[in-house]
C-alpha cells in the first residue's frame, strides 16, 4: 500500500502546518506505510489480544465524605480578606 500524489495533496491541505516539500512527506509516508505492511504478516495466531500491556485492575480510591461548612460565618472565615456585610470585600480591579 502506497499513497497516492493526490492522497498526499490531500494530506498537505489538511495538515497544513506541515512546512515540507510534497515528495519527502510522500516518501516517508510510503515508508512507515511499507513497514506496517511487514508488521501485517508476522504470525499472531498464539498471541492472546490486549488492550494493555500491564496486567492492572482500575483502582479507584474510596469516597471519603469531608465535613461541609454549615455555616456562612465559618466559610467567610476561611478568607484572608476583610469580611463586610458579611461578603469578602476585594480591592479596586478596575482603574
Amino acid at each position: 500500500m502506497s499513497l497516492t500524489q493526490e492522497q498526499i495533496e490531500k494530506l498537505l491541505k489538511n495538515l497544513s502546518k506541515i512546512t515540507t516539500d510534497n515528495k519527502k512527506l510522500g516518501d516517508d509516508a510510503n515508508e512507515i506505510l511499507q513497514y506496517i505492511e511487514l508488521l501485517n504478516e508476522v504470525d499472531t495466531t498464539w498471541v492472546k489480544s490486549t488492550v494493555s500491556v500491564i496486567q492492572k485492575e482500575n483502582t479507584l480510591r474510596a469516597d471519603i465524605q469531608k465535613p461541609s461548612v454549615s455555616t456562612t460565618a465559618e466559610l467567610l472565615a476561611c478568607s484572608n480578606q476583610k469580611v463586610i456585610n458579611n461578603q469578602i470585600a476585594i480591592g479596586a480591579i478596575m482603574k
